[in-house]
C-alpha cells in the first residue's frame, strides 16, 4: 500500500511459537470454551511476540470471563491481570464523546452550535475565517473537515506536549468543507475534550474521573494526567519487546486513557443499554445512548462513525459498535454487538503479530455469538489514474499554511501523468504513486516544510492528499514518519491555482 494510501486508510480506520507455560495473573482456571484462546496467548507471550495482554467478555449484563497473562511491566516482574490499566489508545474516544454528551445532557453545552463558540481566542478557521458551521457533532463525527494530526511526546524528550489552544492556531483549519467527506482527526477529538474542560471548568481528566469512571465503578481506569497512579500503567513495548519510555501525544482527549479490561466491559455494559449495572451507574438514558450511537457520517457503504463510534450496519448482517486503539506499544480491541447483548475486549502492551489480538477477539465473540465471523473493515482505497488527465496536467502554484508561515509550494504535472512538486526553496521532488484515491489527488514526495515541528520531528517525507475544484487544489501535505516506536503526522492547509496547463 502507498504512503499516501495509508494516510487516506487512517481516516477510514484513523488514525497494528514455542508453546511453553506462562504464569497467569489469576489461579482460577478459564472456563472450556476459553481454554484454547489461553493456551495460544500464552504460547505468543512465550515465544516473545507479546508482553502482556488482558481480555473480557461480557454477554447479557455479565462479565462471563476476563483473565491477564504475561506482563504489565516485565523488567519489574509485575503480571498483568484483568485489572491492570493499559494504555487504550483511540479506545479513548468513546469516552470523550461520553463526556460530551453528559454536558449536553445537562443542558452546559449544544453540540449543533459552532465548536468555536466553546473556544478561546484560536478559533477553527476555513478559508474565509472562523468557521460557524464546523459544530461539535460534526467534529464529533470526524466530517468537519479537520485534519488528521498524530504528535508522540516522549518524556524526557525535545518538546512538550502542546496546548489545543497551540494545536488550533498551528492547524486548526479545515482542509475540508464541513460535511464534505469523512476525515478521521485526532485533533477533533482534542478540541472536544478541551470544550468539556473549559464548560465544566475542570481539567478533562478530572471531570472524567468524576462524571464517568467514578459512577461506573471503573476504580482501575484514568487518565494520564494523575501521576499519581503511574506505577499501575501497563509499560508500553516496541515490536522487538524492548519498553517505550513513557510518553503523551498531541491530543489528550483522543487518546490517552488508560483502562483495565474489567473497568471497559462496565463501559460496555452503559453503552449496551445499562444491564447488570446499578442505577447509579447509568450516567446517560437510552435516548442519548441512542445519538451517540446513530450513524452519523458514511465511511463506505455499511460503514459509518457515529459519535466516537465506529459502526457497521449492512444489510442482513449484524450491528456492531465499536473503537479499536492502536499506536505505539498499544494495541486494543472493544467490539459491543447490541443486538447480542455482547461485548468483547482485547488489550496489549504491544502491537504483536498482524492480526493476532483482533483473532483473540473473534474467536472470544464466537463462544457467545453463534453466527459471529469477524469485524468487517472498509475496503481499501484503491489508486486510479488521473481521470480526466487533462484536467490535472499542467503547473499549480500555490503556498502551504506551517505553523502561521506561508512556504511557497509548486506542483507540476505531465503529459504521462508524472508530477513533481517543490516546496519552499527545495529543488522539486518526483512524486510517486501520484493518482486519485477517494477522489482526491494523492502521492508521495520528499521535502522540507520548515515548520517548528517538521524540524523538531526531523520530518522530510510528504504525503499529498488534495481536492480538485475548478481551477484550484486545496487539502492538505502531511509530513510524517511512522515506526513501532514513534508516530508523527502533521497536517498542512495547501491552497493552489493552476497557472499552465497542457493542450
Amino acid at each position: 500500500m502507498t504512503t499516501a494510501r495509508t494516510l487516506r486508510l487512517l481516516c477510514i480506520l484513523f488514525s497494528a511459537l514455542l508453546i511453553a507455560p506462562v504464569a497467569l495473573a489469576s489461579d482460577s482456571k478459564p472456563a472450556t470454551p476459553y481454554a484454547a484462546i489461553q493456551a495460544d496467548i500464552e504460547a505468543r507471550i512465550a515465544a516473545g511476540e507479546l508482553t502482556g495482554v488482558s481480555v473480557a467478555l461480557v454477554k447479557d449484563g455479565k462479565i462471563v470471563w476476563e483473565q491477564g497473562f504475561g506482563w504489565a511491566d516485565q523488567r519489574a516482574d509485575r503480571r498483568a491481570t484483568e485489572r491492570t490499566a493499559f494504555s487504550i489508545a483511540s479506545t479513548t474516544k468513546p469516552f470523550t464523546t461520553t463526556a460530551m454528551m453528559l454536558l449536553a445532557a445537562d443542558g452546559t453545552l449544544d453540540l449543533d452550535r459552532p465548536a468555536n463558540d466553546y473556544l478561546g481566542e484560536e478559533k477553527i478557521v476555513d478559508a474565509h475565517g472562523p468557521s460557524s458551521e464546523a459544530t461539535l457533532r460534526r467534529i464529533a463525527s470526524h466530517s468537519a473537515g479537520l485534519p488528521t494530526l498524530f504528535g508522540m511526546y516522549p518524556e524526557g524528550g525535545k518538546a512538550k506536549q502542546p496546548s489545543i489552544a497551540g494545536l488550533v492556531r498551528d492547524y486548526g483549519h479545515l482542509v475540508a468543507p464541513v460535511g464534505e467527506r469523512y476525515e478521521y482527526s485526532n485533533l477533533g477529538m482534542g478540541i472536544l475534550a478541551e470544550v468539556v474542560a473549559r464548560q465544566s471548568q475542570q481539567e478533562y481528566g478530572q471531570f472524567l474521573r468524576e462524571r464517568v469512571l467514578q459512577p461506573l465503578g471503573m476504580r482501575d481506569s484514568f487518565f494520564d494526567t494523575d501521576l499519581s497512579r503511574r506505577k499501575e500503567m501497563a509499560v508500553r513495548y516496541a515490536d522487538d519487546g524492548t519498553p517505550l519510555p513513557f510518553y503523551l501525544t498531541a491530543t489528550p482527549g483522543s487518546g490517552e486513557l488508560y483502562a483495565s479490561a474489567h473497568d471497559l466491559a462496565r463501559f460496555a455494559m452503559l453503552h449496551l443499554g445499562g444491564k447488570g449495572l446499578e442505577s447509579s451507574a447509568r450516567i446517560l438514558d437510552q435516548a442519548r445512548l441512542d445519538e451517540l450511537h446513530r450513524p452519523a457520517t458514511e465511511v463506505a457503504p455499511g460503514f459509518h462513525y457515529a459519535l466516537g463510534w465506529e459502526v457497521y450496519n449492512a444489510p442482513g448482517q449484524l450491528g456492531i459498535l465499536h473503537h479499536r486503539g492502536g499506536q505505539s506499544g498499544v494495541t486494543a480491541e472493544f467490539v459491543l454487538v447490541p443486538s447480542a447483548g455482547v461485548a468483547a475486549i482485547v488489550l496489549s502492551n504491544r502491537r504483536g503479530p498482524p492480526g493476532f489480538i483482533a483473532g483473540v477477539r473473534d474467536r472470544l465473540l464466537k463462544t457467545v455469538v453463534a453466527d459471529w465471523k469477524t469485524v468487517p473493515s472498509p475496503p481499501t482505497p484503491s489508486l486510479q489514474p488521473l481521470q480526466p488527465a487533462q484536467d490535472y496536467r499542467g503547473q499549480w502554484r500555490g503556498s502551504l499554511l506551517a505553523q502561521g508561515r506561508q512556504v511557497p509550494v509548486v506542483l507540476a504535472i505531465g503529459d504521462d501523468g508524472t508530477g513533481t512538486l517543490s516546496v519552499g526553496d527545495g529543488p522539486a521532488q518526483v512524486i510517486t504513486d501520484l493518482g486519485l484515491v477517494d477522489g482526491l489527488l494523492s502521492g508521495d514526495t520528499h521535502g522540507d516544510i520548515g515548520s517548528p515541528d517538521t524540524r523538531r520531528d526531523q520530518l522530510n517525507q510528504l504525503a499529498l492528499s488534495l481536492k480538485r475544484r475548478g481551477d484550484r487544489l486545496d487539502g492538505e501535505i502531511v509530513a510524517w514518519r511512522k515506526t513501532s516506536t514513534s508516530m508523527m503526522m502533521w497536517p498542512y492547509w495547501t491552497d493552489l491555482k493552476r497557472v499552465e496547463s497542457t493542450p
